[in-house]
């Protein structure tokens, strides 16, 4: 509760001193109860808006689908600092969270911007035609750089990532999924076009085409990524907890 005298500027956003108010809605009597994590996370890269039903839905859909990775620096990386400052599990997930780089989560926001700056460079819509040939200069101008494109393969799911699918059909089902999917979606059969080889469209991708599909910017996907993968690594310390195995790790290393 806001108590005390009110400042001026809070005033101005509809603040007192019994009040609380979060993105210009009262926390209180609005929001809890009524609203989901799902739409406050929305209002929260939005700066206030509330989301439509299917808007809802896929942000929460983004968040669970990137809740856990598995065994990864990321969560090994949490481990660790847990195992030095264990009375600051904070330290540990922000450990984690800084390993969401190029290879892991960091994807997200590189797909959506390489996917965005395509389609307003070339000015396409979803059932424009000449989306096969801009995927294809893409991947050609990827190749001569010897670059990864991003948002295609998987280190580990090399014939697919099975949260792709899943993830693209509920796109499709609230109806959300736009010119950026079908872009990426083009990138991966003009891949295997001009290499022979197949690149499945990963999960992390996706989720950047979904968030620029729905009017977000490329800096919100890796946010959705960052907000989930904080819940997954509180549950990696609370596993250190319960099955500790940090300490074998670091002997492992010595």
């Amino acid at each position: 509760m806001v108590v005390g005298r009110v400042p001026q500027n809070r005033k101005a956003r509809g603040m007192s001193a019994d009040t609380i108010v979060v993105y210009g809605h009262d926390l209180v009597n609005e929001i809890i109860g009524r609203w989901s994590f799902a739409e406050l996370v929305y209002a929260a890269i939005t700066d206030g808006s509330r989301p439509t039903t299917a808007q809802a839905r896929l942000i929460d859909v983004l968040l669970t689908t990137f809740v856990d990775h598995g065994v990864t620096p990321s969560s090994l990386a949490a481990r660790l600092t847990f195992l030095g400052a264990p009375e600051a599990m904070q330290a540990a997930v922000a450990a984690g969270l800084n390993g969401a780089g190029s290879r892991y989560l960091g994807t997200m926001q590189q797909a959506a911007e390489m996917l965005r700056d395509a389609v307003l460079e070339h000015k396409v819509s979803r059932s424009d035609p000449r989306l096969s040939t801009i995927a294809c200069e893409i991947v050609d101008a990827y190749r001569m750089a010897a670059s990864p494109i991003p948002g295609l393969g998987h280190p580990e799911h090399k014939s697919g990532d099975p949260r792709t699918p899943a993830l693209m059909r509920i796109a499709r089902e609230t109806e959300l999924a736009g010119v950026h999917c079908e872009l990426l979606f083009a990138l991966g059969e003009a891949y295997r076009q001009r290499s022979g080889k197949q690149l499945p469209v990963n999960a992390a991708g996706l989720a950047g085409a979904i968030v620029i599909d729905m009017g977000l910017p490329p800096e919100a996907a890796k946010g959705l990524a960052l907000i989930g993968r904080a819940g997954g690594l509180v549950g990696v310390v609370l596993s250190e907890l319960r099955q500790p195995t940090a300490q074998q790790i670091w002997d492992g290393l010595r």
